[in-house]
């Protein structure tokens, strides 16, 4: 039984995205997210491109007075998450690209301020073992695998099925989580020449 999630040839993903896609390397995607980010791991060989892993953190949805408290403790979950995984990242593989979702102003200060700080742990945990670690907004990081809408004003959930829709059908899979779905975004987008 194969110890990876899907292998796909690496000529069929350019000839969808209409790119070439660096060989021999591992690319890791984050999809920072306040309660469930999405991590995904692809590596390529000289003819085939590997998801390799897809992994969630996840932390409890808070409420909408939550205390300093509340949000410290998650904030606390968080990072224990993401240095287990570290600690089994670095054991399995040489991170040569690490995407992480830049976050953005769209939805409430709190919001911003929990996407900001686990952004920047993300970075911090994993700068030393990432040869090529970068920020990347959502929509610069769907442009480099040549995703485009439907049509002009989807957004929210219809967007996030877009994007799931168009990554099932580059690589055949049956993804339903749309920050695995955003990490495969993210962890291709790193990949583009």
């Amino acid at each position: 039984m194969p110890k990876y999630i899907k292998k796909v040839k690496l000529i069929d993903i350019q000839n969808w995205i209409g790119k070439p896609i660096t060989r021999n390397v591992v690319s890791i995607g984050f999809d920072v997210a306040s309660y469930d980010t999405g991590i995904v791991i692809m590596r390529t060989t000289d003819v085939s491109l590997i998801l390799e892993q897809f992994h969630l953190i996840q932390v409890p949805k808070l409420p909408k007075n939550a205390t300093t408290k509340q949000m410290l403790s998650n904030l606390n979950l968080f990072l224990s998450q993401l240095e287990a995984f570290k600690q089994e990242v670095s054991k399995k593989y040489t991170l040569n690209i690490n995407r992480i979702e830049d976050c953005f102003f769209k939805f409430n200060p709190k919001t911003l301020k929990v996407l900001a700080r686990y952004g920047i742990l993300v970075y911090d945990r994993f700068k030393d073992i990432s040869n090529d670690i970068d920020f990347i907004t959502p929509t610069s990081s769907r442009s480099r695998i040549n995703f485009k809408i439907s049509r002009k004003g989807i957004k929210g959930k219809y967007l996030k099925k877009e994007i799931l829709s168009y990554i099932n059908g580059l690589f055949g899979t049956e993804i339903t989580n749309d920050n695995l779905g955003d990490g495969c975004v993210l962890a291709l987008g790193g990949l583009i020449k």
